[in-house]
């Protein structure tokens, strides 16, 4: 256990240091061309009432040590909001020392003080944060993740195909694409005039 640890809350002044981590964590996963996060768009996220992420700040004697970012979101199955992990990063210099578990630590202390449970996606090659999860009772649930990219979104709606059968007597909507749903897309559904 590290002793000189502080985890505290993100600030806006943290955000050029974020986006240096961001770019450490993309790098470690192999996939920094997908990191395309700018400042302004971080600044921007985080200014907002409420803000669009949050996050939590390692740091030990020789500075910033590691992260966790999240989001709340609403769950229609529990009726409730539940944290959303985005990232649980730890710089290099500072891994094996126990920084991730008390980063993790103190976002149990605020799922619990709301009463709100914590998920998140992890790489299933990840042996560290595979330990450090069944290190503090996480177990996994086995879902595969789907990413529709705007291009391909984009693909499939220019595709001439025909639109998907509608209940007798509905009309898809005008732009014959609905509107954008959480998990997909809404069929907008009218009656004609006159029908019951």
């Amino acid at each position: 256990m590290v002793t000189d640890l502080t985890v505290r809350p993100l600030g806006a002044a943290d955000v050029p240091m974020l986006l240096d981590m961001l770019r450490e964590l993309a790098a470690f996963a192999g996939d920094l061309a997908a990191m395309t996060a700018q400042r302004a768009d971080l600044d921007e996220a985080l200014a907002e009432v409420p803000p669009r992420f949050r996050g939590l700040i390692a740091e030990d004697g020789s500075g910033v040590v590691g992260y966790v970012s999240y989001t709340i979101d609403y769950s229609i199955w529990t009726g409730g909001d539940f944290i959303r992990v985005d990232d649980v990063y730890v710089r290099e210099r500072a891994r094996g020392r126990g920084i991730g578990r008390q980063l993790m630590r103190a976002l149990a202390d605020i799922g619990v003080s709301q009463a709100m449970r914590v998920r998140w996606e992890m790489a299933s090659d990840n042996d560290g944060a595979r330990r450090l999860y069944a290190g503090i009772g996480a177990a996994p649930a086995d879902k595969t993740i789907w990413r529709w990219p705007v291009a391909a979104m984009e693909a499939f709606l220019d595709r001439s195909e025909p639109p998907p059968s509608t209940a007798e007597g509905g009309v898809p909507s005008e732009a014959g694409r609905g509107l954008p749903g959480e998990d997909g897309f809404i069929l907008v559904l009218r009656r004609e005039s006159g029908t019951e």
